[in-house]
């Protein structure tokens, strides 16, 4: 079914999986209009230079601006040409992630994630080629230097999905980059490794030694060249590769940093439950050995096993999610299909959002646009959380795929939408 894995994509939004008491508190936002005319926008963030310019990403290749309010014609960046082509509007192909460095004012530094073919060296059979790319501002602050980029991470992906791509700056000053499992179904396809788990037939989520794949990286890009390795990342010196954060994922779309400095990511299911997690340095988030709070069986994933283990052979725990909950495309009373991770909300605009974590599903329903978007109390090791009523949509319903968040340095929220066809994409603020 169409856009069911994320392309684009994750959202976690969904009904409510709150007791009827708790459905009565009122968190009803307005949605107000930033930018349209996109196709795919899939993320929003401010630059770090104090020019309160607010940036877009439109998966097709290009970067836009909105600058006093308006939308600049002109893109800032547009590596259309780079990318691998889209076979159509579900591809999860694209331009997918952008981070400024936290010095960009100064030296006019950032990051940029995408999906190009696959590179000479690449595997022979593999669909195309994830870059992490440097590139620089120009004199012209609204327009980058094209022609500066640097590669500074190539990862080969052997089949079209699942391929992640966010790029954020934690507050230690070293870039964070979630990186999908490689795709297809059941982990049984063409790029997935033997692992340590045998009841199924293997997986890059729970490697840690052959591939980056299914994973949180952490680097350092302070070299002139290449980039560094952060000395206490958790593979440093072990069995394992160095850029490895965390891992045991599936396809960690979007993830953001709370104000603890806590990473706090959605991962997206296969069959049954979507699932949001809070990411520590060296945690094993449990896939394939599990799809949410669940075991997972690659030959009957529709049917979940009564055991499976708690812990890898060296001992790591496999991290349950803060949130789980059932996947519309095969439960009648599932709340939505792909989680997509999304911020907290330390705005002033609407205060009862305040300290809450804002997330969304894709779709509530597997053959229509129709996303939902969730706050969530982030409290004990599992939070409750409601759907968010959205004031002035016809049937208090968004009607539009949820592909992504974003979020200015106030602290406000913004959604970008699509229909999934040209022109349809909209970036809303949201609001009171």
């Amino acid at each position: 079914m169409k856009y069911q894995s994320i392309l684009m994509i994750a959202l976690v939004v969904a009904v409510n999986a709150c007791d009827d008491d708790d459905e009565k508190e009122d968190l009803s936002v307005s949605l107000n209009l930033v930018a349209e005319g996109f196709t795919s926008p899939v993320l929003l963030t401010e630059s770090t230079d104090n020019s309160g310019r607010l940036f877009i990403i439109e998966q097709l290749g290009q970067i836009y601006i909105v600058k006093n309010g308006q939308k600049v014609a002109q893109p800032f960046l547009d590596i259309q040409g780079k990318l691998t082509p889209r076979s159509g509007p579900q591809d999860e192909r694209g331009l997918l992630g952008l981070a400024f460095h936290p010095n960009y004012a100064s030296n006019g530094r950032f990051f940029v994630y995408y999906s190009g073919p696959l590179r000479a060296e690449g595997p022979a059979g593999w669909d195309h080629t994830n870059y992490v790319a440097e590139y620089k501002a120009s004199a012209n602050a609204d327009v980058a230097d094209a022609g500066s980029g640097r590669i500074l991470l190539a990862m080969d992906h052997p089949q079209p999905n699942h391929n992640a791509g966010t790029i954020a700056f934690g507050s230690d000053g070293f870039l964070y980059i979630s990186v999908g499992d490689g795709g297809g179904g059941n982990d049984n396809q063409l790029g997935h490794v033997e692992d340590w788990y045998t009841e199924n037939a293997g997986g890059n989520g729970q490697d840690i030694t052959q591939n980056l794949l299914g994973s949180v990286l952490r680097i350092d890009v302070a070299p002139a060249t290449g980039y560094g390795i952060p000395a206490d990342n958790p593979f440093v010196g072990k069995d394992g590769m160095d850029e490895i954060y965390a891992y045991g994922l599936r396809n960690p779309y979007r993830f953001c940093f709370d104000p603890e400095n806590r990473i706090i990511l959605a991962d997206a299911g296969q069959e049954l439950y979507e699932e949001i997690d809070l990411v520590e340095k060296g945690s094993n988030l449990g896939w394939n050995i599990k799809e949410g709070r669940h075991c997972f069986d690659d030959a009957n994933p529709e049917t979940p096993p009564g055991s499976c283990p708690s812990a890898a052979p060296d001992g790591t725990p496999l991290t349950d999610p803060v949130i789980e909950f059932k996947n519309a495309k095969n439960f009648s009373d599932g709340l939505g299909n792909v989680s997509v991770g999304g911020y907290v909300y330390q705005g002033s605009t609407v205060m009862s959002l305040n300290g809450k974590y804002i997330f969304g599903v894709l779709t509530q329903d597997p053959d229509a646009a129709n996303g939902a978007i969730f706050a969530a109390d982030r409290a004990g090791t599992t939070w409750d959380y409601h759907k968010l009523s959205l004031k002035g949509m016809s049937n208090n319903d968004l009607g539009m795929f949820v592909l992504g968040f974003g979020q200015d340095k106030a602290g406000e929220v913004y959604v970008t939408t699509s229909a999934g066809t040209a022109g349809s994409g909209k970036v809303y603020k949201i609001g009171q």
